[in-house]
């Protein structure tokens, strides 16, 4: 009951304000204090500063050396071990390389 009596008083309060703002003769329009107003301009500033991050990324990113062929060259590069590696008493047994198509056509 206290609920429903409350939203009637509520709802009662709005239509009367509406009705007084409806009947007044000041200039109707958007102004700039309008909700929407507002949230249009949040949504400029999310906007603007996450452009403003990407570019900072992207200039970032420009800016540090290439460092990507390092590593491929250390992996193509032998590595040595300085501890000797112990011989396995018994052979092992490793399978044949795998065969490319154009091989395999050659042969």
């Amino acid at each position: 009951m206290l609920t429903k009596r409350t939203s009637l008083l509520t709802v009662l309060g709005l239509l009367t304000s509406y009705l007084a703002t409806a009947q007044s003769t000041a200039a109707t329009g958007p102004q700039p204090t309008d909700i929407l107003s507002w949230l249009a301009g949040a949504l400029a500033v999310v906007v603007l500063l996450m452009g403003l991050m990407t570019g900072v990324s992207l200039a970032t990113a420009a800016a540090q050396p290439d460092d990507q062929a390092a590593p491929a060259e250390a992996e193509t590069a032998p590595m040595t071990a300085s501890v000797a590696q112990p011989q396995p008493a018994t052979p092992v047994l490793t399978a044949a390389p795998a065969l490319t198509p154009e091989q395999v056509i050659a042969a």
